[in-house]
Formats: structure tokens, C-alpha cells, sequence
């Protein structure tokens, strides 16, 4: 998973979050047999968007494309979070992606 960054407005909720699920190797995950959740927290480590399935969409599961579409209650506070995915197997295994912290960060700007 590469670095990305999305920019937004406070109560900005039209656009989902989307990524590619990536090992460290560039493998892609197939999240076909797996639950695919969602978390973000502040860059102070405060959860803001508490681990989640709910709003969670697999849009190409052989491929690792899921994406998140955004709530009022997630987006109403400017600052910077940095949002995660998690998956998780039949056995309770768990995964999470991005592997390293900050390599997807949500910035909510304050309205205009």
C-alpha cells in the first residue's frame, strides 16, 4: 500500500475512503473468505471511528479493493487521523493495513 492522503471538509461524508489491502511485499490480499473492518484515530492516538464492518465495502475482493463510506459522526471534527483496515479469518487471525502508522491519513479541514 502506497502513502496516501485525503484531504476533506468537516461533515464531508460524499466520498468514501478506498484502498488497495497490500502486504509489506506488494502482495495484494484477496479478502474473498476474510471480515474486513475499518478504524481511524487521531494522530494523538484517540479512536475516533471505533474498529467497524458496518459501512464497509469489499469492491473487488480477489483484488484487496475495500473502501469506507464516511458517517456524520466520523468527519465532524477537524484534524488529522490516520485510518487503518483490519481483516480477519474464520480462526480469529487479524491483519491490519497499512502496515506502518501514517500511510493512510484522513486531514478534515474546518468549514469555510
Amino acid at each position: 500500500m502506497t502513502v496516501q492522503r485525503q484531504i476533506r471538509h468537516k461533515n464531508g461524508t460524499l466520498v468514501a475512503i478506498a484502498a488497495t489491502l497490500q502486504r509489506p511485499s506488494g502482495t495484494v490480499v484477496d479478502t474473498t473468505s476474510l471480515t474486513v473492518k475499518f478504524l481511524m484515530v487521531s494522530v494523538q492516538g484517540t479512536t475516533k471511528v471505533a474498529e467497524t464492518s458496518d459501512n464497509v465495502t469489499e469492491t473487488d475482493a480477489s483484488a484487496g479493493e475495500v473502501q469506507y463510506d464516511f458517517q456524520a459522526d466520523d468527519v465532524d471534527t477537524a484534524g488529522t487521523y490516520y485510518a487503518y483496515f483490519t481483516t480477519e479469518n474464520t480462526d480469529g487471525e487479524k491483519d491490519t493495513f497499512p502496515a506502518e502508522t501514517g500511510d493512510l491519513e484522513i486531514i478534515i479541514k474546518p468549514n469555510v
